[in-house]
């Protein structure tokens, strides 16, 4: 494998010319060991038509043309939702029998239930404070509920960056730095409408709630967004399929930081 010709070069070159004149010696090849997720990036990245497939003497074996590489990103695709969701990555799932289904399953909702027990446990441990002001079980669920969506928003977009090759572990971190002011500017914003409006909301007074609120949901959506942001990027640096981040784990670990950093602040403020 020395180079690359396109036909409409070929045909519309002078008879004279030699090829190694002609042709592209700076290519781009896969090996048949490469996986075949490697060679849909590859394709995607360079807008290729075929890749030349060498063996370890550059011998050239074959191609793999874009419709190959179209069913290998429709594969891929297909596995990665599966393991957002954390279902596994089987993309027959669907014919399993419903114990082969729950097998897969269960090791996912297993990873959640210990982050629901954490949460719990945290609860249990401020259950003094609800006692004293139960308008903040009221809220709960609003701080898991936001922290989990933009979390999971950007685990998404940077798995899906690591996939179509966009993102580069190498520079991550003004990647995260951009997340989290993402996170800042989103949480700051619905800081102050749902703080503005949790009397209203509860229809409870409470001295300094709105303050209380509006700083917890601040701080677990900025939180939210470095946690999801990173945890992809280091799975991907230990060599583990990143894909497998933005489902339990991520909304596990927001959380437990969601819910402790709540009743932290109410118990600095309201106390």
């Amino acid at each position: 494998m020395v180079g690359v010709i396109s036909l409409r070069n070929l045909v519309t070159s002078n008879n004279t010319t030699k090829l190694k004149d002609m042709m592209i010696k700076d290519i781009h090849a896969a090996t048949s060991k490469t996986d075949q997720e490697e060679v849909a990036k590859t394709v995607a990245q360079y807008n290729y038509l075929a890749l030349p497939v060498v063996n370890r003497q550059n011998k050239f074996l074959g191609i793999v043309t874009i419709d190959d590489v179209v069913d290998i990103i429709r594969e891929e695709a297909s596995e990665d939702f599966l393991q957002m969701a954390g279902v596994g990555k089987d993309r027959e799932i669907l014919l399993k029998s419903p114990i082969e289904n729950a097998q897969s399953r269960a090791p996912w909702i297993f990873a959640s239930l210990i982050g629901g027990v954490c949460a719990a446990a945290i609860i249990g441990y401020f259950d003094y404070l609800i006692k004293e002001m139960l308008v903040l079980a009221s809220f709960i669920p609003v701080i898991i509920g936001i922290g989990g969506n933009i979390g999971t928003q950007s685990s998404t977009i940077i798995v899906r960056g690591l996939a179509t090759g966009r993102v580069d572990v190498g520079n991550t971190f003004p990647l995260i730095i951009k997340e989290i002011i993402v996170g800042a500017i989103l949480g700051i914003g619905y800081g102050i409408l749902v703080g503005a409006t949790s009397e209203f909301i509860t229809g409870i007074q409470l001295e300094n709630l709105g303050i209380v609120i509006g700083l917890s949901i601040a701080c677990s959506m900025t939180i939210a967004t470095a946690v999801g942001a990173s945890v992809p990027l280091i799975l991907k640096k230990l060599n583990f399929d990143p894909a497998i981040s933005t489902g339990p784990f991520v909304t596990t670990a927001i959380d437990i930081l969601g819910v402790a950093l709540y009743f932290i602040i109410a118990s600095l403020i309201l106390l």
